[in-house]
């Protein structure tokens, strides 16, 4: 599967070859930690991937992934020298990895997005660590407790099968 990630990146004329090389560090990460995972959209939205400079005012946070547009906008004005660039685009690419057409992870309706930005952060923490400040504490906080409460199988195949009904079954 990686090679066809290499491969998806290679074609992608959008990200340069610095970008191409993270990412697929960082899926390489990923893959050894769950296998089980099925990477076949990360393969096929790799090839048009942009990572673009947003705003401040139009995203929450520092970074954000528009999966309608296959796009990662970043606020470059409010990285810090401490910010921890790899945690961010880990977390990204962790919502390319589970997207669908219009929506990442459990968050269908956005009815979840908070438990969904948490568990998106909690996976990114497991995968590669923090060294900065997390700007998403009470999303992880509450989805720690939906962990604890659901159990940590049936979140992550809620998360990785864009199935927000595994959850609400529960």
């Amino acid at each position: 599967m990686l090679s066809e990630i290499k491969e998806s990146l290679n074609v992608n004329p959008y990200l340069t070859d610095d970008i191409k090389e993270n990412i697929l560090e960082l899926v390489t990460i990923f893959n050894n930690q769950f296998p089980s995972v099925d990477l076949n959209n990360l393969v096929a939205r790799l090839k048009t991937l942009k990572i673009e400079k947003g705003s401040k005012f139009v995203i929450k946070g520092l970074s954000k992934y528009n999966p309608i547009e296959n796009k990662i906008c970043i606020a470059l004005s409010q990285l810090k020298d401490d910010t921890d660039c790899k945690h961010i685009m880990m977390r990204e690419l962790l919502n390319v990895i589970s997207a669908s057409d219009t929506f990442t992870g459990f968050n269908n309706d956005h009815k979840y997005e908070a438990l969904n930005i948490g568990y998106t952060e909690i996976l990114a923490n497991l995968l590669v660590g923090n060294e900065s400040i997390n700007e998403y504490e009470n999303e992880v906080i509450s989805a720690g407790l939906m962990l604890n409460l659901i159990g940590t199988d049936n979140v992550f195949n809620a998360y990785f099968k864009n199935d927000i009904n595994i959850i609400l079954n529960v």
